[in-house]
């Protein structure tokens, strides 16, 4: 449940997308890393899970290759001429089917049951309410300094509710992008976009802060570049 998880494969958010499958539906660059939005990247699991079982005909392929891959599930229905999960799970032996896959499923059983069960795990749950929210759209290239100004909000609040941005942001060597849709409680939404038409036309930026290209060159060393930069 940590938006800004990574995994050890570089597999990033909720959802643990992988760079090259999570690019299919989101943007992923140093500037935006939608997997680390739960909104946008709850929307591309399901479409993910939606393509797999277009594909597969069978949820409980489908949810497996959410781990191992469309083409992997493909395989093994191919390998053993049956689409039974049971008989996938227990025969299948390929070469990168080790044990998360062949868990995954059975692992996503455990949770539902857990989850439609919860009172008997964990006894009665006070859940906390879900905080209204809604999206407003940034209207140029803009600093996060300038938004917290115009917003009157705290730097804290702006990032926790839009994690997609990511450190280049928040460091100030990028902007934050126009267009972007910005997360932020209905109760500071209520006028905020009547805020981002007044901010100022100088602090208004009609491009994106260019990145610094340094070409190394002989007698250049990591520690000199960094000190340059």
């Amino acid at each position: 449940f940590d938006p800004t998880a990574y995994s050890k494969v570089g597999a990033a958010g909720m959802w643990q997308f992988t760079r090259s499958t999570g690019l299919r539906y989101m943007r992923i660059d140093h500037i935006v890393d939608e997997r680390r939005d739960p909104f946008i990247s709850t929307i591309a699991a399901t479409r993910l899970l939606e393509k797999n079982y277009d594909v597969l005909d069978s949820w409980p392929l489908a949810i497996t290759a959410y781990n191992h891959g469309q083409a992997g599930m493909r395989r093994a229905v191919r390998q053993l001429g049956t689409d039974a999960i049971e008989t996938i799970l227990r025969n299948y032996e390929g070469r990168t089917f080790g044990f998360a896959s062949r868990n995954f499923y059975v692992a996503f059983l455990a949770a539902v049951q857990v989850d439609t069960n919860y009172e008997e795990y964990f006894g009665a749950l006070d859940f906390d309410q879900a905080v209204d929210t809604a999206l407003v759209e940034a209207p140029d290239y803009l600093t996060v300094a300038t938004l917290q100004s115009a917003l009157e909000t705290d730097r804290g609040m702006l990032r926790s509710w839009n994690p997609a941005l990511t450190e280049a942001v928040w460091s100030g060597d990028k902007f934050v992008p126009r267009g972007f849709e910005l997360r932020l409680p209905a109760t500071l939404l209520a006028d905020s976009a009547g805020r981002l038409v007044a901010i100022p036309e100088a602090q208004r930026y009609a491009a994106q802060m260019p990145d610094i290209i340094h070409r190394v060159r002989s007698g250049d060393t990591v520690s000199g570049i960094a000190d340059r930069y």
